[in-house]
Order: C-alpha cells, then sequence, then structure tokens
C-alpha cells in the first residue's frame, strides 16, 4: 500500500506514518520540516502549490494530520497552515483511495450536550485553532458531499502520551517550574486519549467500507476531571497541585498571554486556554464502536504508566 501523511514529523501524524510503515506500507511524509529516517519525507508548504500534490495523486491512502497546533499563531496563520492546507490536501487527493482528515473534538465549542454526539453543531468561538479547525473540517465534507473525494473525517480528543507536547510534555514542564494551576479547584471535563487509541481508530476508519463520508469520535471514552488527569504528572514528579479562582485566571490569562507573545512562546495560561479546559463535558464514541467496531484499547491508568516509561527514558522525570 503507497500511503501518505502529512505533517508526519509531528506528533499524530509521525505515530501514523509509523504504524503503516510497521504495516507494511510505503509511507510518503510531507511536512514543513525533515522527518526521521524510518519514511521519506518531502518537506513542503501544503499552503502552498508544488510538487508535492504529484505525490498525494493516487495514493492508497492520504492521512491528514497537518495543520497549526496551540494558542501562538495570528488568524492569518491558522487559516493558512490548517484551512488552505486542507484545501489543497482534499483537492490533491480527489483520486486516493481514502483520506482520513484528522479534525478535533474543538469543533463543538464551549457548549455542548453531555455527552456531545458527532451530529451536534460546530461551534466557531472566536479562537483561531478552533475555528480552523471547524473550516478545515467543512472543506472535506463539501468536497465528500460533491463527490470530489473519498475521505472520512475523525475527531480526536485530548491526545496525550509519548512525544505529545500539548498533554504531556508541556504539562510536565510547567508542573516542574510552578507555573502550572487548576482553575477554580477541580472545574471542567477533559477527555483524555492515549496515541496509540487514535492511530487504531484513525486507521480502522480508514479500512473500514462503512466509515466512507462519515465522522467519527476517537476518544478515550469518558471524560476526566482536569484534577485527576494532571494529578498523574504530578505524582510523577513528586509536587502538588495548585489552584486559582477563576477570576484570577481570566484577568491574569490576556496579561500572561501578552508577555509570552512579545518572545514568541505559548503562554502556560490565555484565554485559548481557559476556553477549552473549563468546558463541562464530554463527547460520544457509540457511533464509533457501533459503525466501526472500535473502542478505545488503553485506560488513563495504562496509558500513563506508558507516559511515564518515556518521559523517564527522555529525562523530562527522574
Amino acid at each position: 500500500m503507497r500511503a501518505v501523511v502529512t505533517g508526519a514529523s509531528g506528533f499524530l501524524g509521525s505515530a501514523f506514518a509509523r504504524a503503516l510503515v510497521a504495516d507494511g506500507a510505503d509511507v510518503l511524509g510531507l511536512d514543513l520540516v525533515p522527518g526521521p529516517a524510518e519514511w521519506e519525507t518531502l518537506v513542503a508548504d501544503l499552503a502552498r502549490p508544488g510538487d508535492w500534490t504529484r505525490r498525494v495523486e493516487g495514493a492508497d491512502l492520504v492521512v491528514h494530520a497537518a495543520a497549526r497546533v496551540g494558542e501562538v499563531g495570528t488568524r492569518a496563520q491558522f487559516r493558512a497552515q490548517t484551512v488552505e492546507a486542507t484545501r489543497r490536501v482534499v483537492a490533491s487527493a480527489a483520486g486516493a483511495g481514502r483520506l482520513v482528515h484528522l479534525s478535533s473534538v474543538v469543533v463543538h465549542g464551549r457548549h455542548f450536550p453531555d455527552p456531545c454526539p458527532e451530529e451536534h453543531p460546530p461551534q466557531p468561538t472566536g479562537n483561531p485553532y478552533t475555528d480552523a479547525k471547524i473550516a478545515a473540517e467543512h472543506a472535506v465534507l463539501q468536497a465528500v458531499a460533491a463527490g470530489r473525494v473519498r475521505a472520512t473525517v475523525i475527531r480526536p480528543g485530548d491526545v496525550y502520551g509519548p512525544g505529545s507536547r500539548q498533554w504531556t510534555v508541556r504539562a510536565v514542564e510547567m508542573l516542574r517550574a510552578g507555573t502550572f494551576a487548576l482553575v477554580d479547584g477541580d472545574r471542567g471535563v477533559l477527555s483524555p486519549t492515549f496515541v496509540d487509541d487514535v492511530v487504531a481508530g484513525g486507521l480502522r476508519a480508514a479500512r473500514h467500507p462503512a466509515g466512507l463520508g462519515e465522522v467519527f469520535h476517537v476518544t478515550g471514552g469518558e471524560g476526566v476531571s482536569p484534577r485527576v488527569f494532571f494529578g498523574h504528572y504530578a505524582r510523577m514528579l513528586g509536587v502538588r497541585l495548585r489552584s486559582v479562582p477563576p477570576s484570577v485566571a481570566r484577568v491574569a490569562a490576556p496579561v500572561v498571554a501578552g508577555a509570552f507573545r512579545l518572545v514568541g512562546k505559548a503562554p502556560p495560561l490565555s484565554g485559548r486556554t481557559l476556553e477549552y479546559v473549563t468546558h463541562s463535558g464530554t463527547y460520544a464514541i457509540d457511533k464509533a464502536a457501533r459503525v466501526l467496531g472500535w473502542r478505545p484499547a488503553v485506560s488513563l491508568d495504562d496509558g500513563m504508566a506508558r507516559t511515564e516509561a518515556w518521559l523517564r527514558a527522555e529525562g523530562q522525570i527522574r
């Protein structure tokens, strides 16, 4: 099988590429930066036309994981690297066997039923990351409806594990530095998803005939409080979790974000972060179980044990 993975030098892209190589696929990675020697990587800007489009045409599988991630960046940057890049990948994948587009559960915004089903309408929030994810997903589904591409959309939850910057490494760094704090004690619900489950769910969706044209939530299957989730990292480091009142967090967030923006770094606290970590629900995965026969295989305790082993091997914790 010939597979193309966009964002193959990043966290999720490299996890998909590694799994496909292990399955015997001939994998081409597309990324802004070079990737590991395990597969061929073509350095390319997917927001611009280029020779990379010819390498996508006719692939058996295209996994589109490339996107701008995090809280740092302008609306124009998010639109180019997430939305425009997706449109070009979709156009190039017109002759591909299947395109799997990695969206995110954040498309449901701040307010949604608990647990939230896939058919609940996406809710723009003004957050450039969230709104770009919604627009990119819409571009894929629009192309599917027009018959221009054979695609499946998956919406991963809060993906943690070996290699995760957003939900593993950054949390450990902040806890070690003493800059991490819960908001309002234990307010909010997270949907932790071990990286291996995302890959297994995404590839299951790609290979299952009933997955064509569908959208699936791919999460750990349960909501977890921030204290429980981040408490695992605190235990690994031997530190205590602190908490700040929501009023303090709201006032401090723009000040802290502005200071970190001046040096081009992701802030430990921002309005975009508060928007997500304090929402009050999780996401249904019944559809993936019913249609694909997929369920998460890695519990939070097991996933955190694997993550701890990786963090120790990397010297992140001792």
